[in-house]
């Protein structure tokens, strides 16, 4: 599951995050020098608005930050799987499209990056992963011994 923080490139996010974490440190400071202040209830007031917009800014700083960490981690996933599948010699699909790994169809429009279709040379049929739809067999040799017993 993608985020919409995930349309957003790594680095603008972590500048995000890095600006929310020094306003958030800005508040903190300026609450706690109004701390030390005269002790009247507008000035308690105003440190208490401080630290909390501080702790606000911290948490959405933190959640800018989880969310590149999980997309980072996503693509680590990503060009490991990639990388297990070549090395057993099987192929990706390189079609640019998103597939439906239950369905094995485009679950993003094909032919949107021209707005009316043209040029779009996309087919599932030619897809590299057609050749592993369920039901169908794929003829490569196995690598790993069976787990059942050999039959003489």
């Amino acid at each position: 599951m993608t985020s919409p923080l995930s349309a957003i490139a790594v680095e603008k996010r972590r500048q995000l995050a890095a600006t929310l974490g020094l306003f958030s440190m800005l508040f903190i400071a300026v609450g706690a020098v109004a701390a030390t202040g005269a002790s009247t209830t507008v000035v308690k007031a105003f440190v208490v608005i401080a630290l909390v917009v501080a702790v606000v800014l911290g948490l959405m700083a933190w959640g800018v930050l989880h969310s590149v960490k999980l997309d980072l981690g996503a693509q680590r996933l990503d060009a490991a799987i990639e990388a297990a599948v070549v090395k057993r010699g099987g192929l990706m699909c390189d079609c640019g499209h998103d597939h439906d790994p239950d369905e094995l169809h485009v679950v993003d429009d094909p032919c949107a990056h021209d707005g009316h279709g043209v040029g779009c040379t996309h087919s599932c049929e030619t897809c590299v992963l057609a050749a592993i739809r369920p039901g169908q067999v794929v003829t490569a040799e196995r690598k790993r011994p069976s787990p059942y017993p050999r039959t003489r």
